[in-house]
């Protein structure tokens, strides 16, 4: 399983010129001009999934009862935490990145 993981990782890394560097990077503020492009693109989708998650957990605990419903609400407070150090983290690399870049 890992090597299939690390093969289609290789595949998919050596497929795309702009995780290869093949995009024209030749200095330092298009290499960080890639980063930012590509951070940008990975960041909204990672707070989907994590949006998704908390609905999933607020699902199952109103469909649960019991044990499950303890478990679920659990799942609710991580979602919900997740979210927050996501947001926060997110503001304060765009607070650097102005800061810093411009």
């Amino acid at each position: 399983m890992k090597k299939n993981t690390l093969n289609s990782l290789l595949i998919i890394l050596t497929a795309l010129p702009s995780f290869a560097l093949a995009g024209g990077v030749g200095d330092l503020q298009g290499f960080v001009a890639l980063i930012k492009s590509i951070l940008s693109s990975i960041i909204p989708l990672i707070m989907g999934l994590a949006t998704v998650y908390f609905i999933w957990s607020l699902v199952g605990y109103i469909s649960k009862a019991g044990e499950a419903k303890e478990e679920a609400k659990a799942q609710m407070i991580w979602g919900i935490i997740i979210l927050f150090v996501m947001v926060s983290v997110w503001g304060f690399v765009n607070i650097l990145t102005k800061t810093i870049f411009g």
